[in-house]
Order: structure tokens, then C-alpha cells, then sequence
């Protein structure tokens, strides 16, 4: 019952209220970043250190020492503020795939960061922050009713989401959804499809659970249109559909246009990552997304960390997260090239419009099944290389139809397996159902190539687009 009502009052705390305003939710991030400033001084003996010469109740967020993802995994034990989270321990209870929804050390939820940008991530959040990942996915960014206390029809007339990415995991969506509150599930109810599912299969499934929203990726997402336009999926048939929602890859104009035409809802757009899921919510009238300011900071910096103004794209962000106390992640280093908008969004959110987000471009990769091409999602790899905690960096190329390398670079001091990583790449690619078709080598490197702007390219397509013809 203690759950129930604070998940009910999470809904309604969290539900953009009617006349809140950019100086209002300024003030309560000026709140929220010093009881964190000062939690993390306090109880973690890395913050301790940092934070050392600062007076954390007036000092500038820029003034501050910034925060790499190699740093982070490096003094992760003394980062966390409970001395009984261990990153050894953490990486033990990840090593069990049956852990999944279960609590570490009863009371933490775990993941693994997807490592697109470097080495994977492990992050750990108390029960709070879980739940607040599905209140702020439901409550921001979707279509709603602004009644007092909305959601309690949820009650009798539960919210149908159905999520096409990969078979529940570690990831960081992934288990998000495995530790689902027992007390969230009278108020949703979640269709999970993994993208390589037969395509019949999820048609038949989503005809049959008639969705209110539908999550994926990009390619999935042109998939499903492919089929609403062909008359076989029709998720909008009781006229329950109300919205697409784009995650974990680019949504370049054409695909949001092809999406939207065929199920004739809006889809929206959501920037976000692993150590950050309620970083953004996407905008109902654009394909940009409104950065949940009062849950999370997102500095727009040059490669020197200097602000760059609105309207410009920055080198990298700086992300501080509001919400996680038990690993506190202040003035992360993320190189994603990010631009914010000079403007306040058409649709009346007061909250800033993330106008566009270009770091995580990828080449899109394809894969050829019983005749048929289909795009194959990069983290279908990613997934993999989660299990492999000593892994810096890693890319992956397509070398042909079908043909696939994976290149991995460890971390200093530390030693990798070719033959580890071609089973945690076996075990991946299997279990969506893709052994026989997929083949792939790995290459372990010294380092892997930057590119022109001195980022790291994860993945490059060298085989070129499927031949013309292909379906």
C-alpha cells in the first residue's frame, strides 16, 4: 500500500502542471542540485575529495570538476554512497541473467550502459529513481488529460504500451522494464517484442493487444509503418492508438513523416541514455524533445567545456543527474553533439526544446533473412559486449551481406578474449533468432581509429546500402 500511494503521488508531482513556468522549474533544479551537492559531498568518498574545496550550497555548477565515463568505472566504489555496493559485486550479480528484476543487495536495480560512446557503464539506482523512469515515460510527453489526479482511471482502464526493441536484458530500457514496481502494474500493461521477432509474429500481437503507445527504434518503427500501410497491422482499429515514441536511434524527418502517415498519430522523439533515462521527454509538435530540467542539468559545451549559446551545436554535453543519490552523476563528460533551441517551443512546454541531437549518427546496418532485408539494430552487438566489464572501446563493421566485424580495445591494464567476446556475440545474435544467418569476426586492436571530428566511429556499414531489388 506504501508503494501504491507514493507511485500515485509520483504521477501527479511529475505531471506538468497547467501554468508552470521556466522560472519555477529553475528553482526547483537550484533545490534539487544542492541537496545533491550535498549528499554526494557527504556520503561519497570520491565527491568528498572533489567537492573538497567548495561551498556546495552557493558554488556555480561550472565551477565544478567534470566527470568521465573511464573515471566513473575507475573509482566506482568509492563513487556510490553505500559502502556495501561494490563494483565487483555488481558485476557478479549482472553475470546471472536470471537476476533480472531481481534487487541487488534487495534493494538496488542494476544496469549496464550500452557503451556506444566508449566502455560500458554499470549503474545502480535505489527504488525511487526506478519508478520514477515509468512515471516520467507516461506523464511527460504523451497525450494525456490534465484533470486533478488523472491517472487514478488508470486504475480500471490501464495504459497499453507496447515496446519493440530487443528481448528484456540488462540494458538499460531493458531493465527499466524488469523492475517495473509491483504497484505500476494495475496502471500499465506492456507488450514486449524483440525487432527480430517474425514480423507476422508482433503483427499478430499488436492486432490483438490494440496499443495506446507504441516504443521503439527508428527501423523497427518503419517496419511496423511498412505493415499499417499494407492493411496487415492495424494497432488504431478500436481507435485506442494515440502515439509513437521514437528511442536509441536517430529520427531523421523522412522516417517521422513515413511513421506518422501510417498510423496517423504523433510521434515524438526521446533523448536519453543509461545513466540518465528521464533526461528528456519528447515534443508532441516537433520531432526535438524538452529536457526535464528539474531531473536533470545539460550543459551545452565547446571541447574545452565552455557554454555554448542556444542555437548552436556544441562538442560534447556535460549531464548531472537530479534524481540517482545512491551513484551520484555530476557534470558527466557525453560526446554527443547537441543542440539546444534559442526559442520556447510552440507547443507551450516550458521546459527547454532539445532541438537536435547529431552525436549518435550511425551508419544504418542491414541483414538478409529467408530472402527478405531487414535493417539490423546496432545493439544487437551492444548487448553483447554488456557482459564484457574490462572493454574500453569497440566498433563494428559490415564488411559484406550478412558479414560483420567486431573490434574491441581493453582497457589499460586489463586483457581481452576473442573467444569471450565471440560467445557473448554468439549468445546475442542467437538469441534473436539470427544464428544461422549472421557471421561475424572479432578483432581485438590496440585502440580504435577516431574520425575527422576526433570521435570514435562505433559503427560504419562498408558493404553499402542491400542491392537494389532486395525486400
Amino acid at each position: 500500500m506504501l508503494e501504491f500511494l507514493k507511485l500515485v503521488l509520483m504521477l501527479n508531482r511529475l505531471t506538468p502542471a497547467s501554468g508552470l513556468t521556466a522560472e519555477r522549474i529553475a528553482a526547483i533544479q537550484e533545490r534539487r542540485l544542492r541537496r545533491l551537492l550535498a549528499h554526494a559531498k557527504r556520503h561519497s568518498p570520491y565527491y568528498a575529495r572533489k567537492l573538497a574545496p567548495f561551498d556546495v550550497q552557493t558554488c556555480q555548477l561550472s565551477d565544478l570538476p567534470t566527470l568521465s565515463k573511464a573515471e566513473m568505472m575507475a573509482s566506482f566504489d568509492t563513487v556510490v554512497t553505500d559502502p556495501a555496493i561494490t563494483r565487483a559485486g555488481v558485476e557478479a550479480f549482472l553475470s546471472v541473467p536470471s537476476n533480472l528484476g531481481t534487487y541487488y543487495l534487495g534493494r538496488y536495480g542494476v544496469s549496464h550502459t550500452s557503451g556506444s560512446q566508449g566502455q560500458p557503464a554499470l549503474i545502480v539506482q535505489d527504488r525511487d529513481a526506478l519508478m520514477q523512469t515509468f512515471v516520467v515515460q507516461f506523464v511527460r510527453g504523451t497525450r494525456i488529460s490534465n484533470r486533478f489526479f488523472p491517472h487514478l482511471e488508470r486504475l480500471w482502464r490501464p495504459a497499453r504500451m507496447a515496446v519493440m526493441t530487443q528481448h528484456p536484458g540488462f540494458y538499460p530500457s531493458g531493465a527499466a522494464f524488469g523492475y517495473l514496481p509491483a504497484a505500476a502494474k494495475p496502471f500499465f500493461k506492456v507488450l514486449h517484442l524483440s525487432v527480430f521477432d517474425p514480423v507476422e509474429e508482433s503483427v499478430t500481437r499488436l492486432n490483438a493487444f490494440q496499443p495506446e503507445y507504441i516504443v521503439g527504434y527508428t527501423s523497427s518503427l518503419e517496419t511496423l509503418a511498412r505493415e499499417a500501410r499494407a492493411g496487415r497491422l492495424r494497432p488504431g482499429a478500436t481507435g485506442t492508438l494515440r502515439q509513437i515514441i521514437n528511442v536509441s536511434e536517430p529520427l531523421p524527418d523522412a522516417s517521422a513523416r513515413l511513421i506518422a502517415d501510417a498510423f496517423q498519430v504523433p510521434v515524438t522523439n526521446e533523448y536519453a541514455m543509461g545513466e540518465c533515462m528521464c533526461l528528456s521527454s519528447g515534443c508532441l509538435c516537433s520531432t526535438g524533445s524538452h529536457l526535464n530540467a528539474d531531473l536533470a542539468m545539460l550543459e551545452v559545451v565547446d571541447k574545452e567545456n565552455r557554454p555554448v549559446p542556444a542555437g548552436t551545436r556544441g562538442a560534447k554535453v556535460l549531464m548531472t543527474n537530479l534524481y540517482n543519490f545512491v551513484q551520484p552523476i555530476i557534470r558527466y563528460e557525453v560526446d554527443d553533439l547537441v543542440t539546444l533551441s534559442p526559442k520556447s517551443c510552440p507547443c507551450g512546454n516550458p521546459f527547454p526544446l532539445i532541438e537536435a541531437v547529431s552525436g549518435r549518427d550511425k551508419d544504418r546496418l542491414w541483414i538478409e533473412v529467408g530472402g527478405e532485408v531487414r535493417d539490423l539494430p546496432y545493439y544487437i552487438f551492444l548487448a553483447a559486449l554488456h557482459g564484457e566489464h574490462d572493454l574500453a572501446e569497440h566498433q563494428v563493421l559490415q564488411t559484406g551481406p550478412n558479414r560483420y566485424v567486431v573490434r574491441v580495445a581493453a582497457q589499460p591494464d586489463k586483457t581481452l578474449s576473442a573467444e569471450r567476446i565471440r560467445a557473448l556475440v554468439t549468445q546475442s545474435v542467437e538469441s534473436e533468432g539470427l544464428g544461422s544467418a549472421l557471421h561475424f569476426d572479432v578483432e581485438i586492436v590496440p585502440e580504435i581509429a577516431r574520425g575527422p571530428s576526433g570521435k570514435a566511429v562505433r559503427v560504419r556499414n562498408l558493404a553499402g546500402p542491400p542491392p537494389a531489388g532486395a525486400h
